[in-house]
């Protein structure tokens, strides 16, 4: 048969952490024993020696470039629209899957009939401490769910078919950041997004945007986005994106200006605001004194 899988991903100055990543996709149990797939990495203008640490995986990596650094979202659809898989995958160059992947998050969209998926992850936090999110049962997530942010990853777990970029259309290239969360939003328009609650990537965030970057991104959502959403769904979602400014703001070092918008957004929708909350959490776990 041909290409089922296309794994796609995008390389900028990861020249010392992308190994990692193509080693766990050749060492994922294959679905089916006679799919074959396709490794492409697409080089979005780096200046590292990128062709050196690709050369021990030969021919096992279709290398795609950029002449200049276009940004994750452009980098993703060079990829995508050079796939020859059935099913396309993501994974981000300093991020690495588990064993079982593939295996796992396919056979769970051929038994709930799902065409993209994501699935939880081990998130590494600063200081080297591994959590696993979201906090999510294995489910459908609809538009009433993903309006509260981005919580699944989909950089490196997203998993779907290549014909709904037909539907959904590709990455936005005029969002420097949050351009999955758009993506998602534009998806669940047309088809569920299936969530399988186990772990089966391996996270390490990278950069710290601050308001600069966040602020623009933030403000094209809400006007791409916000028109169409019924009320109840608006405030949840301009909730969920004082989130993404608190953050952003945070990373600033502007702690009240942080703090201010988390409270906005609980005022927003005090109601099902579990990023507020788990952020509450998170802060007064780390107060307390040892026992």
């Amino acid at each position: 048969m041909g290409v089922a899988l296309s794994v796609v991903i995008p390389a900028y100055n990861r020249s010392d952490v992308i190994g990692a990543a193509i080693r766990s996709v050749l060492q994922q149990q294959l679905p089916v024993a006679d799919w074959s797939y396709e490794i492409v990495v697409v080089d979005d203008g780096s200046s590292d020696d990128l062709d050196r640490a690709l050369q021990p995986f030969g021919e096992h990596v279709r290398l795609l470039r950029h002449r200049n650094n276009a940004g994750a979202a452009a980098a993703r659809n060079t990829g995508a629209q050079a796939a020859y898989g059935e099913l396309i995958a993501f994974l981000d160059s300093d991020d690495i899957w588990l064993p079982g992947k593939l295996f796992r998050q396919v056979s769970a969209m051929q038994q709930y009939g799902w065409d993209a998926s994501c699935t939880a992850f081990v998130l590494v936090e600063p200081g080297g401490r591994e959590v696993v999110a979201p906090d999510l049962p294995t489910k459908a997530l609809s538009l009433a769910e993903l309006v509260w942010g981005c919580v699944v990853s989909p950089g490196s777990t997203l998993l779907c078919r290549r014909s709904l970029f037909a539907e959904v259309g590709l990455f936005d290239t005029a969002l420097k950041r949050l351009e999955d969360w758009d993506w998602l939003l534009r998806l669940v328009r047309f088809a569920p997004l299936g969530f399988l609650a186990e772990p089966l990537a391996r996270i390490s965030p990278s950069g710290t945007p601050g308001t600069s970057t966040i602020s623009p991104a933030v403000t094209k959502l809400w006007e791409k986005h916000a028109a169409s959403l019924e009320p109840a769904l608006k405030r949840e979602f301009a909730a969920g994106l004082d989130v993404e400014r608190a953050a952003a703001h945070y990373r600033d070092g502007k702690r009240l200006a942080a703090t201010m918008l988390l409270g906005r957004s609980f005022l927003r929708a005090p109601f099902g605001n579990t990023r507020v909350a788990s952020i509450v959490k998170k802060q007064y776990a780390r107060a307390r004194p040892p026992r």
